[in-house]
């Protein structure tokens, strides 16, 4: 699960980084708003899942809320952003770094990991 953090924080670096080149700090600052909106959320499963990592009847039960904690925890997240930095947020870095942090890393796993066995 760690591992998925990493290549999370990776993607979204990666993301920001192209967003500085392309439309300069305004998308750089936007992107890494958009990744981490779902990193921080990414995160707060993984602890809970470590915290009853002993347990399996707990395991399968905090993998749901897990996930309803991540998906809700998401949202607040980006309505806190949106309400904040409205005016000067560039949505097109913080749709792609919110995108690359939450399914690319997905993909990866599915596709590539596997890709030839």
């Amino acid at each position: 699960m760690k591992q998925i953090l990493i290549l999370q924080a990776i993607v979204l670096f990666a993301v920001s980084s192209l967003s500085a080149i392309i439309v300069g700090k305004s998308g750089f600052w936007s992107a890494l708003a958009g990744g981490v909106t779902y990193l921080i959320p990414s995160s707060t499963a993984v602890l809970l899942l470590k915290l009853v990592k002993n347990n399996p009847y707990l395991q399968s039960r905090m993998f749901i809320w897990g996930e309803v904690l991540k998906v809700m925890l998401s949202l607040v997240l980006m309505l806190i952003v949106f309400a904040i930095w409205h005016e000067s947020l560039v949505f097109l870095p913080f749709f792609f770094g919110l995108l690359g942090v939450s399914h690319l890393v997905f993909l990866y796993y599915l596709r590539v990991k596997d890709y030839g066995r």
